[in-house]
């Protein structure tokens, strides 16, 4: 499976997921000045880019450890760039799904991260 097939996978499960936690997954791969959002989803008050990462296997590591500080930096601009245009007065917030998936696709885990910076 590509990276781009896995991708979209692993941001099905994660909407999916979210949307069984109560929140509402408004748009998939949302882009504001060349920046990508996986997907914004409204929880209550607040606005979430939703960073997704899928990982097959160990051997790069926990999917977690994919994002960076500069990678939520570039969330967060397109995350305010999608406040001024479309969501004024929600609170804007970043998180994380962290998808692992065991070699052989026996086990997945998915984990959620509420509000990272």
């Amino acid at each position: 499976m590509n990276t781009h097939v896995s991708g979209a996978h692993g941001e099905c499960i994660a909407a999916a997921f979210l949307s069984l936690k109560g929140y509402e997954v408004l748009e998939k791969n949302f882009r504001y000045a060349r920046r990508e959002i996986d997907l914004v989803a409204r929880d209550g008050d607040s606005i979430v880019a939703v960073e997704v990462k899928m990982r097959r296997g160990s051997r790069y590591g926990r999917a977690v450890e994919a994002v960076d500080r500069r990678k939520i930096a570039r969330i967060q601009l397109a995350l305010t760039g999608l406040v001024r245009s479309a969501h004024r007065g929600l609170t804007p917030r970043v998180d994380l799904v962290a998808i692992d998936v065991t070699e052989g696709g026996h086990r997945m885990v998915v984990e959620h991260y509420i509000g990272i910076s």
